[in-house]
């Protein structure tokens, strides 16, 4: 997540733009490919831990799924007169709101053909019940006061949870007791890392932060240890990360969500 930048002509930003060099690490944030990402190591940690086969399909159908749903909340974002402080992201799409339109297009075909082709037919019939969420999710929230954007978080925590677990659910014989509080460790950590990422980008502290993510890692640590590690450096981020820069906390706060690369 990047930082918020002050911006005292908030028309000419939107027309031009920030001119400066977009650095390398702050691409896949821009291009909505971060998320993606997340959910492809945690989809792979959970099924090595659990014994599943993970087909290729299956693992286009979450990744591009992910990529549309964050891409069209960046597009949905910017219909919006852009404020005097304007995400990085934000206005990056406002700068290229046609492509972005574009790639949300086409990836919403191939995701389509790749479903309707290629997944097995349990998994498309449960992943129907997910897409019907991310439907009413953006029906709930078309254009976004302060007041909706604090609301929206944990639906968007529980649809990211869905979506990664999905697999997994289908493909264990009894999903609840297997899989349940891995499910509720894990939407704690997404919804602790969009409601702390959030903060810092409004000059804020979520001053129990840190204590809820410490529990977390303390619960999790006996049966989830990508939870664990997680959670630990949330904590430590929420608790002693003041002194970083707004830019480096948020992107420190998604980079230590790829806690399970750590456990091969």
């Amino acid at each position: 997540m990047a930082e918020i930048l002050a911006l005292s002509h908030p028309r000419q930003f939107a027309r031009e733009g920030t001119r400066k060099d977009i650095p390398v690490w702050l691409w896949p944030n821009l291009l909505a490919l971060d998320a993606p990402l997340v959910a492809l190591v945690w989809q792979d940690y959970l099924a090595r831990h659990f014994a599943l086969s993970l087909h290729p399909a299956g693992r286009a159908v979450l990744a591009l799924t992910v990529w549309a749903i964050y891409l069209a909340d960046h597009l949905i974002d910017v219909q919006q007169a852009p404020a005097q402080a304007e995400r990085e992201r934000h206005a990056f799409c406002r700068r290229h709101i046609r492509e972005m339109r574009a790639a949300l297009a086409l990836i919403l075909g191939v995701d389509f053909l790749v479903a309707c082709s290629w997944v097995k037919p349990l998994v498309f019939e449960y992943g129907i019940l997910v897409s019907a969420g991310v439907v009413l999710y953006f029906a709930a929230f078309p254009l976004r006061g302060s007041g909706s954007a604090a609301r929206k978080k944990p639906v968007a925590a529980v649809l990211f949870t869905a979506g990664i677990f999905l697999v997994p659910w289908v493909g264990t014989s009894h999903p609840a007791a297997t899989l349940a509080a891995s499910a509720a460790a894990f939407f704690a950590l997404c919804l602790a890392n969009l409601l702390m990422v959030e903060s810092w980008e409004q000059s804020r502290e979520l001053n129990s932060a840190w204590l809820a993510m410490s529990m977390l890692a303390i619960c999790s640590l006996w049966w989830f240890w990508p939870a664990c590690v997680s959670a630990a450096a949330l904590a430590a981020l929420s608790l002693g990360g003041t002194k970083l820069s707004t830019q480096s906390r948020c992107m420190l706060a998604d980079l230590v969500l790829l806690s399970p690369l750590l456990f091969r």
